[in-house]
């Protein structure tokens, strides 16, 4: 049932399955839990979600399987100013120039107050305020919102993304786990879910597998998604890396899974040790979500991520380098103490600040002020300066 309220439109790439891409899930999940306000999400034409109480739009019509046009998405977007029952438009986006000045002229058009959200840190904030299309700008990290501020972009936010909870898998159902993906019944599992592009993750862990084996037992997963012959080419490169060093048996490569619930958790450690956060969102939601499921995590400590490092929630290691991670990796398998101990500390940051529940009250709150502020006349409050 769609609860009473008024209407968000959320501005963003289709949200529907598959539920592969961190700034669709939390689009999903916001407009999801909203309590106050009814959300309204755009989607491919007869697309139906599950969630019950989630209008949706098939506003990005019949789902091909090439990528969108920029025509159409400016388009899509220029339906702003056809929107009459909506009160707010946030923007679920990249910083992005054309986008911005086409959702500020259709929003100007019909009085409509903009919200947006970067996705994604951006690359560089030169010139940044004019890639911007609404007031206030939330930032996922203080990191990105550091960076706004420094360039003078007035009326920033800091909400991290949120995550659904769940209440962990059962024990019994852990070795049935193993067998459907072929994994060894009594070895710790180390993980790495994440791209084989945009970063040197997967090739940093490869290159720490022998050196952990070196130290203690273990099975390595990689589950990463093929999108492109790239992808396809890079998973090689490693499996051949993998082979020269003898550890094949040892590793089990997973493309996308059904759930990664289930790796998770069977998992005792995952690593993110990711040296760039090009095209990816600011704290992934896939690292966030393993946390959830109490995993002992260890990633590259480099921004935004140091936040969690320095939280004391995850370890970090220098980007790059696979003796470092190696070492972190093998004190985790090793001491079932510490590594409970981080596995701990990560699942209580995640219910204290990223629950989707939380994240939802903080943005109808948001919507609150921001609908406050549009009826004074001429307050100015909310310009990006």
């Amino acid at each position: 049932m769609i609860p009473p309220g008024r209407r968000v439109l959320y501005l963003s790439g289709p949200v529907e399955p598959p539920w592969t891409r961190s700034d669709k899930n939390l689009v999903r999940g916001v407009a999801a839990n909203l309590q106050r306000y009814r959300g309204c999400v755009l989607t491919h034409e007869g697309v139906t979600l599950a969630e019950p109480n989630l209008e949706t739009e098939g506003a990005w019509g019949p789902r091909t399987a090439a990528d969108t046009p920029l025509g159409k998405r400016l388009g899509l977007f220029g339906q702003l100013i056809g929107q009459r029952e909506t009160a707010i438009a946030h923007l679920f986006w990249p910083a992005d120039f054309i986008v911005a000045n086409v959702v500020r002229t259709a929003a100007r058009m019909r009085g409509l107050p903009v919200i947006h959200t970067l996705v994604r840190a951006p690359r560089t904030t030169v010139a940044i305020k004019q890639a911007l299309a609404g007031s206030p700008v939330v930032c996922l990290t203080q990191e990105t919102q550091h960076r706004l501020i420094a360039e003078g972009v007035q009326n920033t936010l800091w909400i991290p993304p949120g995550i659904a909870l769940h209440p962990p898998i059962p024990d019994g159902e852990k070795a049935g786990i193993r067998r459907k993906y072929r994994i060894p019944l009594d070895e710790p599992v180390v993980m790495y879910a994440g791209d084989y592009r945009h970063s040197n993750a997967a090739r940093t862990f490869a290159a720490a597998m022998p050196r952990i084996l070196r130290q203690s037992d273990c099975h390595f997963v990689l589950a990463c998604r093929i999108r492109n012959d790239e992808d396809r080419e890079e998973e090689a490169r490693i499996k051949e890396a993998i082979s020269a060093d003898g550890i094949a048996h040892r590793v089990t490569f997973l493309n996308e899974v059904s759930s990664l619930r289930e790796l998770f958790a069977i998992a005792a450690v995952q690593v993110f040790p990711a040296d760039s956060h090009h095209e990816k969102m600011d704290l992934p939601m896939v690292l966030l979500e393993g946390m959830a499921e109490g995993l002992a995590t260890v990633v590259a400590q480099k921004a935004p991520l140091t936040e969690l490092v320095q939280a004391g929630v995850v370890m970090g290691v220098p980007p790059m380098n696979p003796v470092a991670l190696a070492v972190a990796v093998s004190e985790l398998v090793r001491s079932d103490e510490r590594r409970q101990q981080l596995a701990d500390a990560g699942l209580r940051h995640v219910q204290k600040r990223h629950d989707i529940k939380l994240i939802a009250a903080q943005y109808e709150e948001l919507y609150d002020e921001v609908l406050l502020v549009a009826k004074r006349p001429r307050s100015g409050a909310w310009g990006l300066g």
